[in-house]
């Protein structure tokens, strides 16, 4: 087969995989795209097609949407249901709802260290849920630098939304938690 035909049995490939990812609801769509405190950057959270399940990009962006680094990449078992930066922009923070799982990313380091490869196993990941102790998390926020609020309820209990999500609703309890430091725990 030649190169010109390879390249094009390529491009037909991924052009049905696109699309059959799109069939199926997953697309490339921007989740959340969240202003830092002093509107210098963007916290950005994008859905990826891939064939089973959209997987997720968490990434830095200016406000003209120039790409500033990616600080990691992960599947569907954590997309980002909700994004909050710490009042000083130096972490973020991304909650995966459906589990209560916190990861924290450092910005600040991860600013000063563009070259540096992370993964979504680099940053400070806290588990409010277990195999035992089934939680859903909402409501993520920083109430100071290195301490984020976010509300936990049991699996199956509140509300559920228009776009599918379960709110915890009145079941919801608040929990407040300081972030162990370091937040970056390994790079490549």
């Amino acid at each position: 087969m030649s190169e010109k035909s390879k390249a094009f049995f390529s491009f037909v490939l991924i052009a049905l995989a696109t699309a059959a990812c799109a069939e199926l609801g997953f697309t490339n769509r921007v989740v959340w795209r969240l202003p830092s405190p002093d509107g210098q950057l963007f916290a950005v959270c994008q859905e990826v097609s891939v064939f089973d399940g959209p997987a997720h990009n968490i990434r830095l962006e200016r406000p003209d949407g120039t790409r500033v680094r990616v600080l990691y990449d992960i599947g569907d078992g954590d997309p980002c249901s909700e994004m909050a930066w710490s009042p000083d922009g130096r972490a973020i923070a991304v909650l995966s709802g459906h589990v209560a799982r916190i990861r924290i990313v450092d910005v600040a380091w991860a600013l000063a260290h563009p070259d540096s490869r992370t993964n979504h196993w680099s940053w400070r990941v806290i588990d409010l849920g277990s195999d035992v102790n089934r939680l859903r998390a909402d409501r993520l926020r920083f109430v100071a630098p290195l301490t984020f609020e976010v509300r936990t309820c049991e699996q199956g209990t509140g509300p559920h939304l228009p776009n599918g999500r379960q709110d915890c609703g009145d079941a919801g309890r608040p929990r407040r938690v300081d972030i162990p430091l370091p937040i970056m725990t390994a790079a490549q």
